[in-house]
């Protein structure tokens, strides 16, 4: 009684995995092998999708109306300011200035051409043969007869299937957060003026490109993979094989993201080096 409760059970188990596994898959090589506007019949560019542009237009005005206030905030700062290098006279803010303008109206033109690149990236990466492996996902396969599907096995596809999940839950964010952060490039690009705002600009800048990229390193990791997955026999190392590179796929965001902050707080290490032997040798000839 035991035997059959169990078998059924696997039986379910199987079948259920299987069904979530052909609708999942699918799902996750349309998202990780492009980048588009998928909520249309035939998939276009990102920046055409008219819900984005409305809000990106609106952003914009917001942006341009805010260039005056910036104007009169450098202005007067201006005047009382007396540091050794000046940072709010017109002749260091104009550049600035028109350089933001120009980031500001054409946002979505420039945040498109890095889509793109990205796109380009990946297809070659996809395309390309590795090793003399062709491009796929092996551990995406049909399954195993009902019965004969042994318990240890069933547990590693499940496994397998909620990281395809939990991979097509990252994709669908990462579409949010694309979409989000286009809508607000034009405030970003006015922050670059000031230099109370421009970090926050660079953080927009840092976090659109890890945006964008992590999704190169994402198909990087499988294809790769790939073209060991030949030389590995047995469906259960396969599968487990499978897994983990499914695992190192979903832990790239946050690889990508703590390299930008390791890279962030070494240019900031640089930086006060520099000014301490700077202070250190204008320091040594006054005391003497």
């Amino acid at each position: 009684m035991l035997d059959l409760f169990t078998r059924l059970l696997v039986g379910f188990l199987e079948g259920l995995i299987r069904d979530v596994n052909d609708s999942v898959s699918s799902q996750v090589e349309t998202y990780l092998l492009s980048t588009h506007d998928f909520s249309s019949l035939s998939p276009r560019p990102l920046t055409e999708d008219p819900a984005l542009q409305a809000m990106y237009h609106v952003t914009l005005g917001i942006a341009d109306a805010l260039l005056v206030l910036i104007f009169i905030w450098s202005f007067l700062r201006s005047q009382w300011e007396r540091s050794f290098r000046a940072h709010y006279t017109l002749k260091v803010m104009l550049p600035r200035a028109m350089l933001a303008v120009a980031l500001a109206h054409f946002g979505l033109l420039f945040g498109q051409m890095a889509i793109d690149l990205n796109n380009a990236m990946v297809h070659a990466v996809w395309q390309q043969k590795v090793g003399g492996g062709t491009a796929g996902m092996p551990w995406i396969s049909p399954l195993s007869t009902p019965f004969g599907f042994p318990l240890f096995m069933l547990v590693v596809r499940l496994a397998i299937v909620v990281m395809l999940v939990i991979l097509t839950i990252t994709y669908v964010m990462r579409f949010a957060l694309l979409s989000m952060l286009l809508a607000v490039a034009p405030l970003a690009a006015i922050c670059l003026i000031l230099p109370e705002t421009k970090s926050y600009a660079r953080s927009w800048g840092r976090l659109f490109l890890l945006t964008v990229f992590m999704q190169f390193g994402q198909v990087l990791v499988p294809r790769v993979a790939r073209a060991f997955a030949g030389e590995i026999n047995g469906s259960l190392m396969r599968a487990l094989y499978g897994l983990a590179v499914l695992y190192l796929v979903v832990k790239v965001p946050g690889l990508m993201n703590a390299s930008a902050h390791l890279e962030l707080k070494l240019q900031h290490f640089g930086e006060s080096a520099v000014k301490h032997a700077i202070k250190a040798a204008t320091a040594t000839p006054r005391s003497r």
